[in-house]
């Protein structure tokens, strides 16, 4: 039998790339043409087809970014996910989540992971004049193959779901533990009475039934709720000549260094005339003197009776509302030098309660029949002036 030969393969021509290149005679960049071998452009031998390439891992390196404008020369992408194409809709939730980066983060990111390789550039100029430069500022996952990205993705989403399901579970345990405490309930938010060392017998608390980080992040439909729920308040309170301080405070880590479970909270105590006359100024001086010396964020913001829109999302901060009417509110940048008892203490310390000093930890709850027989006189007291009789 005669043995075929077999025909070489055949030069595949060298392509044409455009690529940006330094001058030195005028210092300034211009865009020259670069040939691609057939083996680079192929991404070596051995590749799959398209397909192949979906289906299974790409080891393949990405290809470069073309950046300039092949006539003009002009720059008409200045990073790899550019065209992506996502909507602005996607866009403002990620932003009202605090879910994206921006490219400082990236650019955070990547120094670290480079460690003592990484070397910064010699001037400012210096580190965009080139695009390895501006691949710093990107996320490592806008430069991986398509089919490493989708799962990168698809485990990033995995691991979401999970975070969320545990705070669901979490919230569903919480609100059964305090149904005894209920007041008065809505669709998103409902009332409680404090069972942790309350501070006299109007004091409670505000929280909504699913899980929400804090009121700055809360939704519209959760926010105006709670709002509803503090008119309520004020009006009855202001009937029998008190005035309401609402606190809540909200830290992004727990005592672990994780991500915290705790929900938005706001606390609603009722004080005399005399003593929420000078509440703004005591607890102004109070943040004034609190946290570090030295902070990267004004020490106190006037939030005019509601934090939102005065702090932005995804920051640890301690608000305080005096009847809805004015207000301040603290950046809390180390949480591990910050009071969890600062409102309660503030608030102790100004109407010189008699356990004020003593942890809240350290303090006995109350009996069971006690708290029982004030959840139904705080009823009887709030139905007058209960917003949620109208769901019905």
């Amino acid at each position: 039998k005669k043995l075929k030969r077999r025909r070489p393969d055949r030069a595949r021509p060298a392509a044409v790339e455009m690529v940006p290149e330094f001058d030195a005679a005028t210092g300034q960049l211009k865009v020259v043409e670069r040939r691609v071998e057939a083996s680079e452009a192929a991404g070596g031998r051995g590749g799959g087809s398209e397909s192949d390439g979906e289906e299974a891992l790409s080891t393949r390196r990405p290809k470069r970014v073309q950046r300039f404008d092949k006539g003009s020369g002009e720059r008409t992408k200045y990073f790899r996910d550019d065209d992506a194409g996502a909507s602005l809709s996607s866009l403002y939730e990620e932003a009202r989540r605090g879910a994206g980066k921006t490219i400082d983060d990236h650019y955070a990111d990547n120094v670290a992971r480079a460690g003592r390789k990484y070397k910064g550039p010699a001037s400012a100029d210096d580190e965009y004049d080139n695009d390895g430069g501006v691949e710093m500022h990107e996320s490592r996952l806008s430069r991986k193959s398509d089919a490493k990205r989708k799962q990168a993705e698809a485990s990033q989403q995995a691991a979401a779901e999970r975070r969320q399901g545990a705070l669901e579970q979490a919230a569903e345990k919480r609100f059964n533990e305090r149904k005894h405490l209920v007041v008065a309930l809505g669709e998103h938010v409902y009332l409680r009475l404090q069972d942790k060392a309350p501070i006299g017998l109007g004091h409670c608390v505000i929280e909504p039934i699913e899980h929400v980080p804090s009121h700055v992040e809360a939704a519209e439909e959760v926010a105006t709720e709670a709002r509803n729920f503090q008119k309520c308040l004020v009006r009855m309170f202001a009937a029998r000549g008190a005035q309401l301080v609402f606190l809540e405070q909200h830290l992004r880590l727990g005592s672990a260094g994780l991500p915290s479970r705790d929900t938005m909270a706001i606390e609603c105590i009722p004080l005399p005339a005399r003593d929420a006359a000078a509440a703004p100024g005591y607890f102004k001086k109070a943040i004034l003197e609190c946290d570090e010396e030295w902070s990267q964020h004004k020490k106190i913001y006037d939030t005019g009776g509601c934090v939102r829109g005065t702090v932005p999302a995804g920051f640890s901060y301690f608000a305080v509302s005096f009847a809805l009417q004015a207000g301040y509110a603290h950046v809390v940048e180390d949480e591990a030098e910050w009071n969890t008892d600062f409102g309660r203490e503030t608030v102790e310390g100004l109407i010189e309660f008699d356990g004020a000093g003593i942890p809240l930890k350290r303090r006995p709850p109350l009996p069971f029949e006690e708290m029982r027989s004030r959840v139904v006189d705080f009823g009887k007291a709030f139905e007058p002036y209960d917003w949620t009789q109208q769901l019905s």
